[in-house]
C-alpha cells in the first residue's frame, strides 16, 4: 500500500495536499516526523539499528523509534503507532512527553534521495530499569536494540561516523553539533539524571 504524506512548510505547517512518501523525498519536499527516546530510571536511553533494507541510513544505529507522520494522522498518534509497530510497546499518548521540534535535511544517494523533515521529538521516561526482554521487534525495520547512557549517546551522536550513528547535523543549519536537537536533547537528559559521569561540554 502507497504510503501518502503531507506536504508542509519548513515550520511544519500543513500546504494543503499530500504526495507518496518515494516522491516526497525525491522531489526533496518539507513534510513532518516523530522521533521517540525511551530513558529509564538510570540515564540508560533505549537506541534501535535500522535494518540494511532501510531506504536511508541503513545497518546504523538509531533513536528509540521514529516514523513518518501520514497523511491526515496527527503527530502523537504517529508516535503511539510507530512504538507499537516497531518494538511491540503499547503506550497511551498521555506517555510521550513533548520536548520540542526541529527541521532537519538530509542529501543521500548522490542528491537522489532529499529528507527534509520537521521532526516532532518526545520522550517516554521509565521509572525503573528497562527491561529489553519486553520488546518485540519489527523485523523489517529494526535489526537490533540496545540501552546505552546518555552520556555514552552523547558520543556516539557526536561521532556518527565513528559509532555507526545516524547523524543530523550534516546539514547547514546544523554545521555545529552544539547547534543540534541531538545537542538539546542531551542537554535536557543531562538536568534530569545528574550523574558521577562526565557532563558534555561545549
Amino acid at each position: 500500500m502507497v504510503e501518502y504524506i503531507d506536504i508542509t512548510n519548513e515550520k511544519g505547517e500543513p500546504l494543503g495536499y499530500s504526495l507518496p512518501r518515494n516522491e516526497v523525498h525525491s522531489l526533496g519536499l518539507w513534510h513532518r516526523v516523530v522521533h521517540v527516546w525511551i530513558v529509564d530510571s538510570d540515564g540508560m536511553v533505549l537506541i534501535q539499528k535500522r535494518t540494511e533494507s532501510k531506504d536511508s541510513h541503513p545497518s546504523t544505529w538509531d533513536k528509540s523509534c521514529a516514523g513518518h507522520i501520514e497523511a491526515g494522522m496527527d503527530s502523537k498518534e504517529t508516535a503511539v503507532k510507530e512504538l507499537s509497530e516497531e518494538l511491540g510497546l503499547l503506550h497511551s499518548p498521555n506517555d510521550f512527553e513533548f520536548l520540542f521540534s526541529a527541521p532537519n535535511i538530509a542529501m543521500l544517494k548522490d542528491g537522489q534521495f532529499i529528507d527534509k523533515e520537521v521532526g516532532d521529538v518526545y520522550l517516554i521516561t521509565f521509572t525503573h530499569p528497562f527491561d529489553l526482554s519486553k520488546l518485540i521487534l519489527q523485523v523489517e525495520e529494526v535489526a537490533d536494540a540496545k540501552l546505552v547512557h546518555y552520556t555514552e549517546l552523547y558520543k556516539m551522536m557526536k561521532s556518527p561516523v565513528q559509532y555507526n550513528f545516524v547523524p543530523v547535523y550534516d546539514s547547514s543549519q546544523y554545521s555545529e553539533f552544539e547547534k543540534s536537537p541531538y545537542y538539546k536533547l542531551i542537554e535536557i537528559l543531562s538536568q534530569r539524571y545528574p550523574q558521577p559521569h562526565q557532563q558534555p561540554q561545549q
